[in-house]
């Protein structure tokens, strides 16, 4: 979004003399795009704590007000991802109702971190990427991906969710 890759943010963030305490993503373009961040964070081996809120989709304009399409169950998917990309602290953004934070926090409780996930797999499961770039490097991923309009967030940031 500002020109600069999650993996280049970490590495021109490190070599500051007054490091952050932690990095952290939030809303974003969708779970797909906030995951590749955090894949692109750790990538270069971040060693601080690791933000991630993914908002419940991407927001639409329907009879009169702004809807998210996100199921609980499919931000459940994005929490383990999350969890398995390298994430330390999981919650959500815009859309979060308490039905996602809750089968977000039992999907957690229940499956153990496992290794990072694919960028083949987060689009099978959790959906396509808005930008070419998938955050870890400065090349392009080769599959065609949608493109996102931008809105104003609509609602607070909900709470944090520590796996």
């Amino acid at each position: 979004m500002m020109g600069m890759t999650s993996a280049g943010m970490v590495t021109m963030v490190g070599a500051m003399p007054n490091p952050p305490l932690g990095f952290g993503v939030n809303c974003d373009s969708g779970a797909s795009d906030l995951l590749c961040t955090v894949l692109g964070f750790t990538s270069q081996g971040c060693p601080f704590p690791i933000i991630a809120k993914g908002n419940t989709g991407i927001p639409k304009y329907f009879d009169g007000h702004i809807h998210y399409d996100d199921t609980p169950d499919l931000m459940a998917d994005y929490a383990v991802m999350a969890q398995d990309c390298g994430a330390t602290n999981i919650g959500g953004c815009c859309g979060t109702m308490p039905n996602h934070l809750r089968k977000m926090r039992a999907t957690l409780d229940s499956q153990p971190k496992s290794q990072a996930p694919t960028l083949d797999r987060i689009t099978n499961r959790i959906g396509p990427f808005s930008s070419l770039n998938d955050g870890t490097s400065d090349t392009t991923a080769p599959q065609p991906r949608r493109r996102s309009g931008c809105i104003s967030k609509t609602t607070a940031e909900k709470s944090v969710i520590n796996p």
